[in-house]
């Protein structure tokens, strides 16, 4: 599937239904007012120069737009870390990948105290000059046949390039990931059919979208499932976000221990009663963090685990099967061997040793890095670095 004509497709059958309510703004966006603005978005990102576009633009209905609108105009998103060395870390993934442009926000800059850097561009400033004309004329587009809108965007391929993410470089600088359109929608795909999601889900949207658990969970995931997703800017305001998932009814949280812990320290019995599916990950689960919730709110906290090169998610437990303190099932579209870390052979269950993952989750590799990317992926298998049995 091509991730941005997916989208389109949920735009034209749900036009009605709430897309995106952004509770940082107070703006709720409908599915074909969604697509109205990417529309628009696409069409003033065009005439920046090159393949690459970079966005640092909190959770919010700003971002999803901004992300819709640079693929909708033939660019790929290069998502940039603005939690620390926000500047830094621009002007890093400016040289490493060769692009000048970055669609960011004042008010963001001015909060983070992020100095300007060249080649920003404010998403404020881009708003300003949206006319009249722009909205008709897309308004107008946004009327016709599925078909020819997508026919309108540059041509894409399922594994073209679909995001650059950067790991978190805590061995040496962060690596460029390039995920495609095949790579997330298998990982999309998967969840929505392994944690049974409809279109009635709502999901709760607060992680990043600069990492892989919220470029995948928080933003793919509810608009190729047309649910509607619930941004929120700021995933350490532990008081407002049980009181959003109450007021909005929220359906689905992902999220890590960290955050979790947060939630259940503010929130009040009564806060998560809406709550159907509460996943964990990114880090190890505590035992004491399970029964937190179970306590206090009588909900199951199911753990998975993922890889930013495995778009991310490659296993999770779900309400039908838990076993915790397990990281759960392989999704479908996943292949798990663990290897013997000195002789490289397969081992049996019951055996620890490297874990090995394949399959259409697994990424493209590493921006114009051939060694890396040849050290990590073999034979199709890539080589997690992490251990298991």
């Amino acid at each position: 599937m091509i991730l941005h004509h997916e989208f389109v497709k949920s735009a034209k059958k749900y036009g009605k239904k709430l897309a995106i309510i952004d509770r940082t703004t107070g703006t709720k966006v409908s599915y074909s007012k969604a697509l109205i603005a990417s529309l628009i978005l696409a069409k003033k990102f065009k005439k920046y120069k090159g393949s690459f576009i970079g966005i640092m633009i909190p959770t919010s209905a700003g971002s999803f737009l901004s992300i819709l609108g640079v693929l909708m105009a033939g660019k790929v998103p290069v998502m940039i870390n603005y939690s620390t060395g926000a500047a830094e870390n621009c002007e890093y993934a400016q040289n490493k990948i060769g692009f000048k442009t970055i669609i960011t926000s004042q008010a963001l800059l001015e909060k983070i105290n992020c100095r300007f850097v060249d080649g920003m561009v404010y998403i404020e400033d881009i708003m300003k000059e949206i006319s009249i004309t722009d909205k008709l004329s897309a308004a107008l587009k946004s009327k016709l046949p599925t078909k020819i809108i997508c026919n309108s965007f540059p041509p894409a391929d399922i594994d073209d390039t679909v995001v650059i993410l950067f790991t978190s470089g805590s061995e040496k600088e962060p690596k460029a990931v390039q995920l495609t359109h095949r790579n997330i929608g298998s990982n999309v795909i998967d969840a929505i059919n392994v944690f049974k999601l409809t279109s009635e889900d709502v999901i709760m949207s607060i992680l990043p979208l600069f990492h892989v658990f919220g470029y995948t969970t928080n933003f793919w995931l509810p608009l190729i499932g047309k649910m509607t997703a619930v941004t929120y800017a700021n995933p350490l305001d532990y008081k407002k976000i049980p009181a959003i998932i109450r007021e909005e009814k929220v359906t689905m949280i992902a999220g890590t221990p960290i955050f979790f812990a947060g939630y259940l320290r503010e929130s009040k019995p009564g806060d998560f009663e809406s709550l159907r599916i509460i996943v964990a990950g990114a880090d190890k689960t505590p035992d004491w963090l399970r029964h937190g919730y179970m306590e206090k709110h009588g909900k199951v906290l199911l753990e998975g685990y993922g890889t930013t090169e495995t778009s991310p998610v490659v296993s999770a437990n779900t309400p039908e099967d838990n076993r915790p303190g397990s990281i759960g099932k392989i999704f479908p579209s996943a292949q798990v061997k663990i290897e013997d870390i000195n002789t490289g052979e397969a081992l049996p269950p019951g055996r620890e040793g490297k874990i090995l993952v394949k399959g259409d989750l697994v990424m493209k590799g590493y921006f114009d890095d051939v060694e890396e990317t040849s050290l990590h992926i073999r034979d199709g298998w890539y080589d997690t670095g992490d251990m298991g049995m």
